[in-house]
């Protein structure tokens, strides 16, 4: 008889111990969900500017004055954008949007560059609107 008292006060640790699961699965999730909101670039560079290749030079758009996000979406949104570069440069801001592969980086201060991700990398999740 003593047995089964003891068993029932350890039982409400391991119900209230399920339940702390149940929600950090239910923020992965979501966590997932903010992290796919941004899954279509790649970091290719935190300070360097973006490369394509030589023969491409002048192949892009440039804006000044434009907020990142501004810049991350005009890069998105358009499909012949291949990624874009942001910096800025004292009080301005520059928005750099490519429109041909982009190979490498070079290194430059207060640049990050930003490549389009393909569509495998994207996951079949992600189909376009």
């Amino acid at each position: 008889s003593p047995p089964p008292p003891s068993a029932s006060p350890s039982l409400p640790p391991p119900s209230g111990s399920p339940s702390p699961p149940p929600l950090s699965a239910s923020t992965s999730p979501a966590a997932a969900a903010a992290a796919a909101h941004h899954p279509s670039f790649q970091l290719l560079s935190t300070s360097g500017v973006c490369r394509t290749d030589d023969q491409n030079k002048g192949n892009f758009d440039e804006d000044w004055g434009m907020s990142y996000m501004a810049c991350h979406d005009k890069a998105l949104y358009a499909t012949y954008f291949t990624g874009f570069e942001y910096a800025v440069e004292g009080k301005k801001s520059r928005c750099k949007l490519f429109k041909g592969p982009i190979l490498s980086t070079l290194p430059v201060g207060g640049v990050s560059c930003y490549k389009k991700a393909s569509k495998t990398e994207l996951g079949p999740h992600k189909k376009r609107l």
